[in-house]
């Protein structure tokens, strides 16, 4: 049985509306998550990260202080005295702000909403390109590619509601 059969899904149109879909849900519930840690965050104003750090895996350093996280991650806090800032918490509420309500607009095929999304998302994928040279990390490798996707889905829509 193939995976169009599966799903009911009868061309590749329908495919990209669906992933069109579920990758904007996925942004609107990342956009609350970044909004609520950055309302955590603004309690916690001054506090340096490595308190938080500790406080959250205290259980961990309780289990096996030699855990491979603590070990890898403790090093790096203690060298650099990093503190929670305003920029830090107003960063992750600004982008689950335009994350929410550009998902929400684009859902509803607002024409405005696709340029503002494809030009913001883009400005974010190269500041992630930027941010991968230095740290190769592989989440945010994963989180360039869904965006790209994304992207690509965006201006893909963005045609057929011109063509409508």
């Amino acid at each position: 049985m193939s995976f169009l059969k599966l799903f009911s899904i009868k061309d590749k149109d329908n495919i990209y509306g669906l992933l069109f879909r579920v990758g904007l849900w996925w942004r609107i519930l990342y956009g609350f998550l970044r909004l609520a840690l950055g309302f955590i965050l603004l309690r916690l104003i001054g506090t340096p990260l490595a308190d938080i750090f500790y406080k959250v895996m205290s259980h961990e350093l309780i289990e096996d202080p030699t855990d491979f996280l603590i070990q890898t991650v403790s090093p790096f806090l203690r060298h650099w005295s990093f503190t929670v800032t305003y920029f830090l918490a107003g960063y992750l509420i600004f982008w689950g702000i335009i994350d929410i309500l550009l998902s929400i607009n684009l859902l509803k095929r607002k024409p405005w909403a696709f340029p503002v999304s494809i030009y913001l998302i883009g400005i974010f994928v190269l500041y992630e390109i930027y941010r991968f040279s230095y740290t190769y990390s592989l989440g945010l490798a994963y989180i360039i590619v869904v965006d790209l996707i994304l992207l690509w889905l965006i201006k893909r829509e963005q045609r057929k509601l011109i063509l409508e």
